[in-house]
């Protein structure tokens, strides 16, 4: 284990400090293994921070039921359960899932690299999510992120910087206006909600 966690720091060292020279060296194949257990270090390493930070902000929310100790049992297992087993999960499965639609992309504008070798720039790109928990810094850190994608289709699928930004940017860009139109039809649809219910 000691050996791995080495290794971890060496690796995670790299992709952060020089991504163009380990992106460019990186194993495009040899299985799922590695990268997948360096991309769950850092998302275990997330939810904690994740789950931290949340206890940390609903604190007056503790003290004003600080008298109900079966609520607030019931609220940190749930939180705990959510960031520490969910979160790192589902990210596990964003792995693939956005592989899938980023590969897809590299292949419609030429890119010569596998669906393993993408799968393999996100997992190394995850090193990120080991600070991505910090306020203020997360959509900092997700640019990085997707310049970290960026490098590592360049190399991966031998394409030009340019053209991978393009790939790389254009399902970000897409899911990102979604979200926003989600959240402003969500807000709508609530405010129309409370109008029609009279509490104002």
């Amino acid at each position: 284990m000691n050996d791995y966690i080495d290794n971890f720091t060496e690796i995670w060292k790299k992709v952060i400090i020089n991504p163009t020279e380990f992106y460019k060296n990186m194993p495009t194949e040899g299985g799922y293994i590695k990268p997948l257990k360096f991309a769950i270090m850092n998302f275990i390493v997330f939810g904690i921070g994740s789950a931290l930070i949340n206890i940390f902000n609903n604190m007056v929310f503790f003290l004003f039921y600080s008298t109900q100790i079966d609520f607030l049992v019931y609220y940190i297992k749930f939180n705990s359960f959510f960031y520490l087993i969910l979160i790192p999960l589902f990210c596990l499965i964003g792995l693939f899932f956005s592989g899938a639609i980023i590969f897809i992309f590299f292949k419609i504008v030429g890119g010569t690299g596998t669906y393993e070798g993408t799968v393999r720039i996100l997992s190394y790109s995850s090193a990120v999510n080991l600070l991505a928990w910090i306020p203020l810094l997360g959509w900092l850190i997700g640019l990085y992120q997707l310049y970290l994608i960026i490098i590592g289709g360049k190399y991966v699928h031998n394409l030009t910087t340019t053209i991978s930004a393009i790939v790389v940017l254009i399902p970000a860009i897409i899911v990102s206006s979604l979200a926003i139109i989600f959240f402003i039809f969500s807000g709508i649809s609530i405010i129309a909600m409370i109008g029609q219910s009279g509490w104002f």
